[in-house]
């Protein structure tokens, strides 16, 4: 086999709508072809990735692991989110640490800044380092300065917007905070619209309830995610609702 040859059968794979089993294998043999010729750590991920559609956790960390060698971002990010919240049933906090400093050291792209803020979590709880509180807001509010102006929807902006906004709170710039908050949420919903990723709605709850414990909540104004909020009150506001939910089975839906 040639490189041009593992190359045109990726593309064929890649062109296939349901590949089969012998497809994958054809696959796989190419990506380990050109992983052996040329060091590529893409080729490491690519491969990597391909395990874990098909359940082989053990494949994919031994090539993420490989691409990780190669300080490849793609693949320490992975490999931190998925040692940190064990991903595959098993949570190693050293191995989160790892990869998350790895990471981190990158230039303040895309990739770097989700190691950055899960790194600064980990001083923030005190997960396989010493609890460090000053160095959580510090590299909080770093990464904030890299990320305020985002340009894609995959930039953690929402998620170090939430932290920096706790973090005002207790500086009780109440203010600040509310802010933050009221600029991660529409980005954040813009997001889900396209990836409903557990994460991404885990994050939505925890802005939508410190968003209202800092500040009053307008039932008129309510949108979807404010859900988040008004589950956890109950009786308060469950008039308003119900005169919502009869207007919308009428068919009225200008308020």
């Amino acid at each position: 086999m040639k490189i041009a040859d593992a190359l045109m059968a990726l593309q064929e794979y890649y062109d296939k709508l349901n590949p089969t089993a012998d497809d994958g294998f054809i696959y796989t043999e190419a990506l380990g072809f050109l992983i052996e010729e040329t060091k590529d750590p893409r080729y490491m991920c690519e491969l990597g990735w391909y395990y874990s559609s098909h359940k082989r956790f053990d494949l994919e960390i031994k090539y993420l692991e490989m691409a990780a060698e190669y300080e490849y971002l793609p693949a320490t990010e992975e490999l931190g989110y998925m040692w940190y919240y064990g991903q595959h049933g098993e949570q190693d906090y050293d191995k989160a640490f790892k990869y998350f400093s790895m990471g981190a050291e990158r230039d303040p792209d895309n990739g770097s800044l989700w190691c950055r803020y899960k790194l600064a979590d980990m001083y923030h709880y005190g997960y396989s380092v010493k609890k460090d509180e000053a160095k959580y807001r510090k590299m909080i509010e770093e990464a904030y300065e890299d990320v305020k102006n985002p340009k894609h929807l995959n930039d953690p902006f929402p998620e170090i917007c939430l932290r920096l906004a706790g973090i005002r709170a207790e500086e009780n710039r109440t203010e600040e905070a509310v802010v933050l908050l009221k600029e991660a949420k529409p980005f954040l919903a813009e997001r889900l619209s396209i990836e409903h990723f557990w994460g991404h709605i885990e994050v939505m709850g925890r802005i939508v309830k410190l968003m209202y414990e800092l500040t009053p909540f307008d039932v008129k104004n309510a949108d979807f995610y404010d859900l988040f909020y008004l589950t956890e009150t109950p009786g308060e506001y469950s008039m308003v609702l119900c005169q919502d939910l009869e207007q919308i089975k009428m068919g009225d839906f200008s308020y």
